[in-house]
């Protein structure tokens, strides 16, 4: 059996996880393999560097004893030059200087857009892989919309009434659960990796 420890103790990526891949791999959280908390410092100018970055962080404690994923995401609005991009979670916290709510949040991205018609945004999710012999692969996923005019919908969170569908109309949060899976960036990135997995026998 094939051990693979996930940098989070987020219970549902570990059983989304487990769900897909097949019986031959033993995922577990960081704390199920006796790792605490950890401070990572976030410093990539990517999604990617900040995904390799946290399974580095996993790799310096547990070594070669299983395989690691590590994950990062957050979105890039084009007419801001893919702002706020590293920084999603801190960008309004750094600009407007507080703990910002969801709600606010979203309020301080519309209203950078409003005199734009380019209102293109990106949500990209970025795993990190890292092998037993301390190889590393990565897998992206990408879910593109714009930027709506106004907040919409209650089944979300994060930017996700915000987060306008074109095709759907609707924004993330005013789609049912069923619908929004085929519209999630890290749905995308995991199914990625799976594929990577399964094929490769690892």
């Amino acid at each position: 059996m094939i051990k693979i420890v996930m940098a989070t103790n987020n219970n549902g990526k570990i059983k989304e996880l487990k769900s897909m891949l097949s019986d031959n791999f033993w995922v577990m959280s960081q704390r199920e393999a006796g790792i605490k908390d950890l401070n990572v410092d976030e410093n990539g100018m990517t999604f990617e560097e900040n995904a390799i970055i946290k399974a580095n962080s996993i790799k310096d404690i547990i070594r070669n004893s299983a395989y690691i994923i590590a994950e990062d995401s957050g979105i890039c609005i084009d007419c801001l030059n893919g702002y706020p991009g590293v920084k999603t979670k801190r960008a309004a916290l750094e600009e407007l200087n507080l703990q910002a709510t969801d709600y606010e949040r979203n309020e301080f991205y519309i209203n950078k857009v409003a005199n734009n018609n380019n209102r293109k945004i990106v949500w990209q999710t970025v795993i990190a892989l890292i092998d037993l012999e301390g190889k590393i692969k990565t897998f992206t996923g990408e879910v593109e919309g714009v930027v709506a005019k106004e907040q919409a919908g209650d089944n979300g969170f994060g930017f996700d009434a915000m987060f306008f569908i074109p095709q759907e109309k609707k924004t993330l949060a005013q789609l049912t659960d069923k619908e929004k899976e085929r519209y999630s960036a890290r749905k995308i990135a995991v199914e990625k990796l799976v594929k990577y997995l399964e094929e490769n026998n690892l």
